[in-house]
């Protein structure tokens, strides 16, 4: 079914900033699309109808990247599958939003999850990633999609664009507990970062992604908070 992709084209101004015209969900957008495929980013469907919304549209896989908290992961695979979605189009990769401080492991589902978009694309089928809220974990996963294909041409541009413009730590104001935008900047952040430094080596030297990069971690010789949002998104 590729019905998304022919809705899409009649809204699309930007690929980075397209939203899902079809979709309830109210923070889904489109960050790249290839052929007849697309890549989509927002927060984790509300219910049934949301995930059928998608479906409807053309989406053919889920990338769940999120912990599983309170039975809510395992709902969602079952929901899908009632909906006759295939257990193999359905990743998860429990990524946490704090306290990331096994950067090897952090790594690891970074590159699964990348490689779960990219195998999606070479197989023409669209795919929908999420975490929780649509914000911090998405965002970062966004931001890094972004760069591996070529989207952002710098890191800069991937944390002012994708990250903090969709609400990424301090970009939205309204985050529910006071201490998440520390928590975001103490480890997600820099993971983050550190992400970026191994993609972009591995571009300069037209590598395939590969776990094998996470068991040398980054050194970050730059200034951090050069890189934290504010509160008005930029």
């Amino acid at each position: 079914m590729k019905t998304l992709v022919a809705c899409l084209f009649l809204f699309l101004s930007s690929a980075a900033h397209a939203l899902v015209p079809g979709s309830s969900i109210p923070n889904a957008h489109v960050i790249y699309n290839a052929g007849d495929a697309a890549v989509i980013r927002g927060k984790a469907p509300a219910n049934k109808k949301q995930m059928a919304e998608l479906l409807a549209l053309g989406v053919e896989e889920f990338l769940i990247f999120k912990n599983e908290t309170k039975g809510e992961v395992a709902k969602q695979i079952l929901t899908l599958q009632s909906l006759g979605l295939a257990q193999n189009d359905i990743t998860h990769i429990p990524f946490l939003w704090k306290d990331l401080h096994d950067f090897k492991s952090s790594c690891q589902m970074t590159i699964q999850a990348l490689r779960t978009i990219e195998k999606a694309l070479q197989n023409n089928k669209s795919i929908y990633f999420h975490c929780t809220v649509g914000e911090d974990r998405t965002g970062y996963l966004a931001g890094l999609w972004g760069l591996w294909a070529g989207t952002y041409k710098t890191v800069r541009q991937s944390v002012r664009e994708e990250l903090c413009a969709r609400g990424y730590e301090a970009g939205n104001p309204r985050k529910p507990y006071p201490n998440v935008v520390f928590k975001i900047r103490e480890t997600l952040t820099p993971t983050y970062l550190k992400m970026t430094i191994l993609l972009g080596h591995a571009k300069k030297q037209r590598l395939s992604l590969d776990e094998a990069w996470c068991e040398q971690e980054p050194e970050l010789n730059m200034n951090l908070e050069g890189f934290y949002c504010s509160t008005n998104g930029r």
